[in-house]
């Protein structure tokens, strides 16, 4: 029997989301916890992993057992067992054929930033800080030029092992909210670093170092030390899968 896990998890403090040897992992404190509540071992399947630091609102995975759960206990019991960073939300029985990575047709990634002289230290737990200004309406422009599919090489780190860097951006785009501002990017895929790329390009779009109509030519040279830096992976969020 297959069954669907949402989950939410402050990343800040694990090396990411994948089991690691000898790594403190959200996906290995997850199986630990549901194999103690279930007393069978737990094999999760997440939609992507989150790198180290890196949050989840609504992450997706799933897991397959050879008996029907009472998953409203399971997710009682499972939350009482689990860090305080990390929480079960939902556990739903779903088709055989569902599968969390790859039944996902497209996923949303928040980036929380703020910017000024020093850093506020109640943003600075849930936010990157960017010193100085930064023009948003010039990055805003900037954004208009991800939409669509391209090779994103130049936006994808070191290490990718896929094939195909093409992707399409479905929407872009940074509002403010209160203190802070945020990129919100909704997209069929994710290159290593992708959104964290995008994010430190838009800074130097910010900081007025490149043309919001040079993120054109940066995609289309297919060169990342054209991109701006990764930025840090503190207030990136996934915050939905869509299926």
């Amino acid at each position: 029997m297959r069954y669907k896990v949402i989950i939410s998890y402050d990343g800040s403090s694990y090396s990411g989301f994948q089991v690691q040897p000898n790594a403190y992992t959200i996906q290995s404190e997850i199986e630990k916890t549901l194999a103690q509540v279930l007393g069978v071992p737990v094999t999760l399947v997440a939609s992507g992993r989150t790198d180290a630091g890196v949050s989840a609102i609504e992450q997706v995975c799933h897991f397959d057992v050879d008996n029907p759960l009472d998953t409203r206990r399971a997710i009682g019991y499972a939350n009482s067992l689990l860090p305080r960073d990390i929480r079960i939300h939902q556990i739903e029985e779903v088709s055989s054929d569902f599968h969390a990575r790859y039944s996902a047709v497209a996923k949303t990634y928040l980036y929380y930033f703020y910017c000024g002289r020093a850093e506020i230290p109640v943003l600075d737990k849930v936010a990157a800080f960017e010193q100085g200004s930064l023009d948003i309406d010039s990055m805003n422009s900037a954004c208009q030029y991800f939409k669509g599919e391209h090779d994103f090489s130049a936006f994808c780190a070191s290490g990718s092992q896929v094939e195909s860097k093409v992707r399409t951006i479905i929407d872009i785009r940074i509002d403010k909210i209160d203190n802070l501002f945020r990129l919100e990017i909704t997209g069929n895929g994710f290159l290593y670093n992708m959104v964290r790329i995008i994010m430190g390009t838009l800074f130097d779009v910010g900081r007025g170092k490149i043309s919001p109509d040079s993120i054109t030519d940066i995609i289309n040279s297919g060169d990342r030390a054209r991109a701006g830096k990764t930025a840090s992976a503190k207030g990136l969020y996934l915050k939905k899968v869509l299926y």
